[in-house]
C-alpha cells in the first residue's frame, strides 16, 4: 500500500506515481483543526489549533509553488508560525518536508535507514501529500518521524488517549489508550503509561485507567508505550459550579471564577447537555455497504430535552454533500457546511437511513438542546463522529 513516507522524501519509486496522477480534490473552505508534531525524542508541538484560510500557501516565495491554504501543510505553516523547511519538487507538484521545528530528516539515497516526516490524519496513515491534502473543520493532523530501509526499527504506532473533556474534583474518570494501525485499526494498549495527573498510571488489559485529580485546573494528560508516538488529552477540572470549565454559578456573570455554590446547583456550562452516537465507531472504516444504517444514541442533560438535531456530511473525491432530512438523500454542499435535520425531543433517539451509505468520509455532528436554553458542546468521539465507508 502506498504510504506517506513516500511523498515526502522517497521519490525515486516508481509507485509513488500512481497517487500522484489522480486529479486533485477540490479545495475545501476554512476549517479549524488541530496540528501535532511529535520528534524522535519528544514533542516538538503540542497539539495546535489552527483555522486554514482561502489563500494558497507559498513557502518560498514563488507563486508557482502553491500549496491549497486549507491543505495539511498549510496548517503546519500556521502551527509551527513558518518553523518547517523543504524544497518544492517540480515533477511531483509539492514541497517536501526536510525539517520541523528544528529537527531535520534528509533522504540519504545510500543509507539502510532513511528518516522522513511521516504524515498522519485522523488516526490513518495519509494517501496523499500535505499539500494536496484537503482538511475539514475538527481534523487532526500528525505528523512524526518514521523510517525508510532495511535497518530501521519497527514502524511507530500512533497512539490515541481517550478522556472526558471535564471532570469534577476527585471524580474517578476512566481513561482509554489506543494503538492505530495505518488504515485507522484501533486496538487497546495494555501496560501504556499516563502521565500528567497526581501519578503515574499504566492501563490495563483493555488500555483503561481510573484517573482522579484533587483541584481544579487544566490538566494534560500523555499516554506513551514502546514503539509508538505518543498522545495527549486535555481534561478541565472544576469543583461543582467554581466558574471552571465553562461553569457559572446561578447570579454570577458568565466567566465569572468565584462561586460559593454547592455542588448539586444547576450546572449551565458547555457540559451540561452531552449527546453521545451509539452504534458507530469515530475513526472506524467500514466496508462497502457495512456502514451505518442507523443514527442513534442519547442525551444526558440536567434539564429536561428539548430537541435532538443531526447534520450528516459526506465527501468522496473531492466532492462534498449534505443529507437533507426532507428529501432523504444527499445533495451537493459546500465543503464543511451541511443541514441539520430534527429527530427527537428526549433523551433517546434513532433515525433510519432509507439505503446503505455509498463510499466517502462522514462527519456526523449530534445537538442537542435543554429546556433551560444549554446546547451541546461538539466533541470529537461523542457528539461529532467522523468515520470512513469503503
Amino acid at each position: 500500500m502506498l504510504t506517506s513516507r513516500l511523498f515526502s522524501l522517497v521519490l525515486g519509486v516508481s509507485s509513488l506515481g500512481l497517487c500522484l496522477l489522480t486529479p486533485l480534490a477540490r479545495a475545501a473552505g476554512p476549517a479549524t483543526v488541530s496540528v501535532r508534531v511529535e520528534g524522535l525524542s519528544g514533542t516538538l508541538i503540542a497539539p495546535t489549533q489552527v483555522t486554514t484560510a482561502s489563500a494558497p500557501m507559498v513557502k518560498d516565495g514563488n507563486s508557482e509553488h502553491a500549496c491549497s491554504g486549507t491543505s495539511a501543510l498549510a496548517a503546519l505553516q500556521l502551527a509551527s508560525a513558518g518553523n518547517w523547511s523543504g524544497p518544492w519538487n517540480s515533477k511531483f507538484h509539492q514541497y517536501e518536508i526536510y525539517s520541523i521545528a528544528g529537527e531535520s530528516h534528509l533522504f540519504e539515497a545510500e543509507a539502510s535507514a532513511n528518516y522522513y516526516w511521516s504524515f498522519w490524519l485522523d488516526e490513518h496513515e495519509a494517501t496523499e501529500g500535505a499539500c494536496e491534502a484537503e482538511l475539514q473543520p475538527g481534523d487532526r493532523v500528525l505528523f512524526f518521524p518514521g523510517c525508510f530501509g532495511a535497518a530501521c526499527p519497527p514502524a511507530p504506532a500512533p497512539l490515541g488517549i481517550e478522556a472526558p473533556p471535564s471532570a469534577n474534583v476527585e471524580e474517578a474518570i476512566t481513561i482509554k489508550v489506543k494503538s492505530y494501525g495505518s488504515g485507522g485499526e484501533a486496538a487497546a494498549v495494555s501496560g501504556a503509561s499516563i502521565e500528567g495527573a497526581q501519578s503515574t498510571l499504566s492501563t490495563d488489559a483493555n488500555g483503561s485507567a481510573l484517573v482522579h485529580f484533587s483541584a481544579p485546573g487544566i490538566y494534560t494528560l500523555w499516554a506513551s508505550a514502546p514503539a509508538t508516538v505518543r498522545s495527549e488529552a486535555i481534561v478541565c477540572v472544576h469543583a461543582g459550579n467554581d466558574g471552571n470549565c465553562g461553569t457559572t454559578a446561578p447570579g454570577a456573570s458568565a466567566g465569572s471564577t468565584t462561586s460559593t455554590v454547592a455542588p448539586t446547583a444547576v450546572y449551565k456550562g458547555p457540559f451540561a447537555v452531552v449527546a453521545k452516537a451509539a452504534g458507530i465507531l469515530d475513526g472506524h472504516v467500514y466496508s462497502s455497504h457495512g456502514g451505518p444504517r442507523v443514527l442513534a444514541g442519547s442525551v444526558l442533560a440536567h434539564g429536561s430535552v428539548s430537541s435532538v438535531t443531526l447534520e450528516l456530511r459526506r465527501q468522496h473525491r473531492g466532492r462534498c454533500s449534505t443529507y437533507d432530512g426532507t428529501t432523504e438523500r444527499f445533495v451537493a454542499a459546500r465543503c464543511g457546511t451541511g443541514r441539520s435535520f430534527r429527530v427527537a425531543n428526549g433523551s433517546a433517539f434513532s433515525y433510519l437511513l432509507p439505503s446503505a451509505l455509498p463510499a466517502g468520509r462522514y462527519v456526523l455532528d449530534i445537538r442537542a438542546a435543554d429546556t433551560i436554553g444549554n446546547t451541546t458542546a461538539l466533541a470529537r468521539g461523542t457528539s461529532r463522529i467522523v468515520f470512513y465507508v469503503r
